[in-house]
């Protein structure tokens, strides 16, 4: 067996410069968070592409990235995204929210628990990442140290 297997769940369509500059919002992700022997695989979930029931096994963790979209909408395929990450939840993967990805993994924990949403474990490292990645994006725009290392927080088993 290979490495570790990562899917990205990509909620937003990739603008022409992104395409120009990065290879699409996949291409950002893979060269901000993958490390050798990895594999990645996207996954164009606001244009409906998601992955099966059963591959969903053989991922080790997933990405939600940010969108333009409300993650309170009710639109279809946010409606199918929620419905997946029920399914992920209860098979215990782990899951990184990114924005919109953060906004909308709130948004269905909300609805598990009384609680504040910050104050359950997953969503923890949602509230730290969405912290950190407002505050490296204003300070210092392309230093991605400390981003890795709440993403490695996040993933370590």
């Amino acid at each position: 067996m290979g490495g570790k297997r990562f899917a990205v769940l990509l909620c937003a369509e990739d603008s022409e410069y992104v395409i120009k500059m990065h290879g699409g919002y996949f291409g950002v992700f893979v060269r901000m968070l993958a490390e050798e022997g990895e594999t990645w695989i996207v996954y164009r979930v606001a244009s409906g592409e998601f992955p099966e029931d059963d591959e969903t096994d053989t991922f080790d963790g997933f990405v939600i990235t940010g969108s333009c979209n409300d993650a309170h909408g009710n639109d279809v395929w946010i409606c199918k995204l929620l419905s997946l990450l029920k399914k992920l939840d209860s098979k215990k993967k782990k899951i990184l929210g990114i924005c919109f990805g953060h906004q909308v993994f709130n948004y269905w924990f909300s609805y598990l628990s009384p609680s504040p949403p910050f104050l359950i474990s997953h969503s923890w490292y949602f509230f730290c990442l969405l912290i950190v990645s407002c505050l490296v994006t204003l300070v210092v725009p392309w230093n991605w140290t400390v981003f890795k290392f709440f993403f490695s927080i996040c993933f370590s088993s």
